[in-house]
């Protein structure tokens, strides 16, 4: 399959890219950050909240599946950042389901670690089907 992994440079991306390719597919990668050891035929630079910079990927390659795990995370980038955190998460999730009607492919999309909130316990998958979600409450302080 051709597959588009956007975020792809990520700590979840690029192991899940090494895998997609170690299956045989063909795996492109988009991120934002310039990558010297990938530029060429399967890497985009680009930012999923930014329409006109992704909308273009589309119109020349056609993929299969696009695995989404573009994201802003972390304590510090939802307080301090949330501007970049609300373009990337919110308007690039849209953008990028946007470009999945127009396109036709299949869609993957990986969540966040932030929609698990403020939790003491041990996190299974059905905690948030029995809790509600918190927000965090917890700031954390950079020492340097």
């Amino acid at each position: 399959m051709k597959i588009l992994t956007t975020g792809g440079l990520g700590a979840v991306g690029w192991p899940l890219v090494a895998l997609l390719r170690e299956k045989g597919n063909e795996v492109w990668v988009l991120d934002r950050p310039h990558h010297h050891g990938l530029n060429g035929r399967y890497y985009f630079c680009g930012d999923i909240g930014q329409y006109p910079q992704i909308e273009g990927i589309f119109d020349r390659e056609k993929f299969d599946v696009v695995y989404n795990l573009a994201a802003e995370f972390g304590r510090i980038n939802g307080e301090d950042f949330y501007e970049t955190m609300w373009q990337t998460n919110a308007i690039g999730t849209k953008n990028i389901i946007r470009l999945q009607e127009k396109y036709g492919f299949k869609l993957v999309h990986f969540s966040r670690s932030e929609v698990y909130g403020d939790y003491d316990g041990v996190m299974l998958e059905d905690v948030t089907d029995k809790f509600p979600i918190k927000q965090m409450r917890k700031r954390l302080e950079c020492r340097g």
